[in-house]
């Protein structure tokens, strides 16, 4: 085997850990929370993109109108999020977290991305560009045969 094949190989062997990992600490978040794992992606998705519409939403996680309604109203009594007024569409409204969630949400994840930007110090800046290419490029693969298992095409997304 080349240097090239067992470093190709190793970085596969990584990237199966890691996705692992990331597995085993979103449901250990989500069981920290007490929510579902999809109530958890919600969540995600909205302290990432900021506000979102429960139709957008529905979307991007792939579920049903009424799906998405419930599972809003699961995170609402949780103290999770919240539903307000879309200031830009009279009749839409928006789902955002709570202060609770935020709250408990960024104590639960301090300590990890501390640790993580401590670790980017150790690579160049050409390094972390190659880093985000990669991982950009990896994510894109995974969206694009996600969308062809649900024969959906390429999923709705904002970058």
């Amino acid at each position: 085997m080349s240097d090239r094949e067992a470093v190709t190989a190793a970085l596969g062997a990584s990237m199966a850990d890691l996705q692992a990992a990331i597995d085993a600490d979103d449901q250990a978040l989500a069981d920290h929370l007490g929510v579902h794992r999809t109530d958890l992606r919600c969540l995600d998705l909205v302290f990432r993109h900021g506000p979102l519409a429960s139709g957008r939403l529905a979307r991007m996680l792939g579920l049903t109108p009424g799906s998405m309604t419930a599972l809003v109203d699961r995170l609402i009594k949780a103290g999770y999020a919240r539903r307000t007024p879309d200031p830009t569409h009279g009749r839409r409204v928006l789902v955002i977290p709570t202060e609770q969630a935020v709250r408990i949400v960024t104590g639960s994840l301090r300590d990890r991305l501390e640790e993580a930007h401590a670790d980017l110090e150790n690579f160049s800046d050409a390094e972390l560009g190659a880093i985000v290419r990669f991982l950009r490029s990896a994510t894109d693969r995974h969206e694009r045969a996600a969308a062809r298992l649900r024969g959906t095409g390429h999923p709705d997304r904002q970058r």
